[in-house]
C-alpha cells in the first residue's frame, strides 16, 4: 500500500522564511562591517609634539596681517582700562601695560580663530613658522584694537628686520619690555593675555639665564652656546586658581609641519602642584623650557 505523501509547505511560508534567513544574514554581515569601521575610527590619542627649531633669517616683507574675512566683532569695551596689576611687577622688565587685558583677551582668541581656519601650514618661506604667525598676530591685533594701533603710543618689531625668534626677543629687551623667566612657578603671575612668550630648546634647562644666552645678540642663531630661544608665542587666555595665581594658559602659535598653526595649552599639572609630568618644564612647551615674557605691546 503506497505511504501517503507529506503535505508540502505552503509557498507563502517557504518565502517568509527565505527572506528572514537572507535578512538574518546581512545584518550578520553589516555589524561585522561595522564593528570593523569602530575599530578603524578608534585610535590612541597621539603624544604632544616637540615644534620645530625656529631658524628662520630676515626676509623680504610680506603681507602678514591677511586673516579670514568675517571675524566676529569683539564686545564693547573700553581699550584704555588698567587690568593688569602690573605695578606689583618690579622685579621684571616689562613695560607697564595701560590696556584692557580682557579685551586684548578676547580680541586675540578671535583672530586666532580666524589663524586656525586658514589652515596655515609651517612654512617658513610664507610667513607661517613660529615668528611668523608672531608677526600676523601682532600685525592683526593693532587693526582690531585701535589704541594697540596708535604708532604715537606703541611701537613693535618689525617683519623685515626682527624676524625670527631670538631677533624678536632683542628687540623687546632693548626696549625695555622684556623679562627673563628664572624661575618660571615663581614668574607665573606675569602670563596675561597678549604677553609674547619664548622658549627654549628642546630638552634643554638653563639656569643664570641672560640676554646673551637667549638671542646671541648680532648674530641671532644658535652657535652651541648661545642663541637659545627655540620658539615663541602669543597668550590668548589665563586660568587663576581661587588664591589669584595663574595655573594654566593658551597660547597661539605655529607649531611643527605636522600641525597647522593654532592654540595649545602650556604645560600644565593641575591645580596646587607641578610635582608630576611638567615638573622638569613648568609653564613650558611641552618639552621645552619657558625662558622669557614681554607684552606683545611696547609704549613709546
Amino acid at each position: 500500500m503506497a505511504l501517503p505523501e507529506k503535505p508540502a509547505l505552503p509557498f507563502f511560508i517557504l518565502l517568509a522564511l527565505s527572506i528572514g534567513w537572507s535578512s538574518c544574514g546581512g545584518s550578520t554581515s553589516k555589524a561585522a562591517e561595522a564593528s570593523n569601521d569602530i575599530a578603524a575610527a578608534v585610535t590612541p590619542q597621539p603624544k604632544a609634539e616637540p615644534v620645530e627649531e625656529d631658524t628662520t633669517a630676515a626676509e623680504e616683507p610680506t603681507d602678514t596681517s591677511a586673516a579670514t574675512a568675517g571675524t566676529e566683532s569683539a564686545p564693547d569695551m573700553p581699550d584704555a582700562t588698567d587690568t593688569s596689576n602690573n605695578a606689583n611687577k618690579s622685579d621684571g622688565q616689562m613695560a607697564v601695560r595701560t590696556v584692557n587685558e580682557e579685551r586684548l583677551g578676547i580680541i586675540l582668541d578671535l583672530i586666532s580663530q580666524d589663524l586656525e581656519a586658514q589652515e596655515l601650514e609651517y612654512i617658513s618661506s610664507k610667513g607661517q613658522d613660529c615668528s611668523g604667525i608672531y608677526h600676523k598676530i601682532k600685525d592683526l591685533v593693532q587693526k582690531k584694537m585701535s589704541v594697540l594701533g596708535d604708532k604715537t603710543k606703541f611701537h613693535y618689531p618689525s617683519f623685515t628686520e626682527d624676524r625670527n625668534s631670538r631677533q624678536i626677543a632683542q628687540w623687546y629687551y632693548d626696549h625695555n619690555n622684556f623679562h627673563i623667566v628664572q624661575n618660571a612657578i615663581a614668574d607665573r603671575n606675569l602670563i596675561t593675555p597678549g604677553t609674547v612668550v619664548f622658549f627654549g630648546r628642546t630638552e634643554e634647562k638653563y639656569s643664570n639665564i641672560t640676554i646673551d644666552l637667549l638671542t646671541n645678540p648680532g648674530k641671532f642663531v644658535h652657535d652651541g652656546t648661545n642663541g637659545k630661544i627655540m620658539h615663541i608665542a602669543i597668550v590668548t587666555k589665563v586660568e587663576k586658581d581661587d588664591a589669584g595665581n595663574v595655573i594654566k594658559y593658551d597660547m597661539m602659535h605655529g607649531r611643527n609641519s605636522r600641525n597647522f598653526a593654532s592654540r595649545t595649552t602650556a604645560n600644565y599639572d593641575g591645580p596646587g602642584g607641578y610635582g608630576k609630568a611638567y615638573a622638569k618644564f613648568p609653564f613650558g612647551n611641552w618639552n621645552q623650557q619657558l625662558v622669557a615674557l614681554a607684552h606683545i605691546e611696547t609704549p613709546k
